[in-house]
Formats: C-alpha cells, structure tokens, sequence
C-alpha cells in the first residue's frame, strides 16, 4: 500500500509527497507549502490543520483512520449546521462538503481502502469500486447532490432559497449514507 501512495504522489502530485514527507518528520514549511495546504483547505472543506494530519498520516493503515475520519465527519457536518443556522450559507456549503468527505473517507477506513485525496474523481472512484452494490446509489447520489454545495462556498451561483432545497437533498443523503455507513460490515 505505501509503494501505491507514493506512485500515486509521485506521478501526480510530487509536490505533495514532499509536503507529506516535511510534515510527517516535522520539518520547517515553506511558503509554498502552506500554499499548497490552504488549496488542499479549500477543496476539501477541511482545515488546514486536518489537512496536515491527513497528509502527515498518508502511509498509516487505513483502518487506524477510522476514528479520526468519524471525529472529522460530526466536526463538518456540526460546524455546517451551525453556518446554515446563521444563513453563512458559502461556510455551511463548504462545511457539508467535508463532512461528505470525511464520511466517504470513513466508509473506505471501516474497509481498509485508503483514499489518499479529495479529488472528485477519485471519490466517484471509491464509490463505484468499493461501496457495497445496494448502497452503491445513495453515496454517488450523495456526491451529486454534494458537489453543488462546494461549488456554492466558491460562486454563490444560486438564489438562498434554491440553496436551502439543495442543502435539504444533500442532508438527507447524508443521514442515510451516515446510517449505512455505520451499519457497513
């Protein structure tokens, strides 16, 4: 598993391996690395200090992540609800959005599969290839309904009341791939 993360982070993104490789030993970042770990910030949903433990924690198991993952899951999806609250509708669209990812990443640990990114792409792919066939639709659903939230916190291309009924989806499927989730074998 540790020769596929650094394959992975080599071809596509030696850049991060590098950040990954300073964080996990403790050295000194530099100003481009922090520049990378506020984009990493900012697609994900995450912030920048669980953005660094993850890439600190690239090469741990993926089953010693599972808590972590759970712990990152209520984090987002409370501090979403608590932006929705207050109408700081950009803040609770990129919250909802990592608590999506933390969950997913949750369902991969509960199975031992790491997912070493916040690429759609490759979250589509964790979906399509590892979630169990009859919850296989509510999480590329969840994705769906998840990915016009994220692009909500960058555009605000939406009036509010389209934004709550789109919320409203994404939260339901959120509940019910929690559910799933957590019931998962």
């Amino acid at each position: 598993m540790r020769e596929d993360i650094f394959e992975i982070y080599s071809s596509e993104y030696p850049e991060l391996l590098s950040l990954a490789g300073k964080l996990s030993h403790g050295e000194k970042l530099n100003e481009v690395d922090r520049a990378w770990l506020r984009e990493l910030a900012k697609a994900s949903g995450w912030d920048v200090d669980d953005v660094s433990d993850e890439l600190r924690n690239l090469w741990a198991d993926p089953s010693s992540r599972a808590d972590k993952y759970w712990e990152l899951f209520n984090k987002y999806y409370e501090e979403a609800r608590r932006h929705y609250d207050s109408k700081d509708y950009p803040q609770a669209a990129e919250k909802l959005w990592g608590a999506i990812t933390a969950l997913i990443k949750l369902h991969a640990a509960l199975k031992g599969v790491p997912i070493v990114e916040w690429h759609h792409g490759k979250l589509y792919n964790y979906v399509y290839n590892n979630v169990e066939k009859e919850n296989r639709q509510v999480f590329s659903d969840l994705l769906k309904a998840g990915e016009p939230l994220h692009e909500y916190f960058y555009e605000e291309h939406v009036s509010p009341e389209t934004f709550e009924g789109l919320w409203n989806d994404a939260v339901k499927l959120l509940e019910i791939a929690k559910e799933k989730t957590l019931r998962s074998p």
